[in-house]
């Protein structure tokens, strides 16, 4: 079968398509935004990472030419953003997750920026 094909991976594509959606909104208006609206937020973008994360791990391990093809992908992305080339995108997702957390700390707090 076909790894997109597979109606986990077309749901799971579904979900990030939406949490990108109101993630990409959130950002621009997060100046605007209450407390409560940038904590959602913040916990979108952790289940939006999240999601990916699983969607990398799937597509890594899957035989599927496309699959393959979307892992070097995101592995050419990441470079393009500035990582170096032996970067993990597995490290590059804990890095986002960790830089969220920070995010949500700081709001929490009363030090954001």
């Amino acid at each position: 079968m076909s790894f997109f094909r597979s109606d986990i991976v077309k749901g799971d594509i579904q979900e990030m398509l939406e949490l990108q959606q109101f993630c990409f909104r959130s950002a621009m208006n997060f100046v605007l935004l209450d407390p409560d609206r940038k904590k959602e937020y913040f916990e979108a973008l952790e289940k939006l990472i999240g999601k990916q994360q699983i969607f990398y791990a799937r597509a890594k391990l899957s035989d599927d030419p496309e699959a393959k093809s979307v892992v070097d992908t995101m592995k050419q992305g990441i470079i393009m953003l500035g990582a170096t080339p032996d970067t993990s995108i597995e490290s590059m997702f804990q890095e986002l997750l960790d830089k969220v957390q920070k995010m949500k700390d700081q709001l929490e707090s009363g030090t954001e920026g």
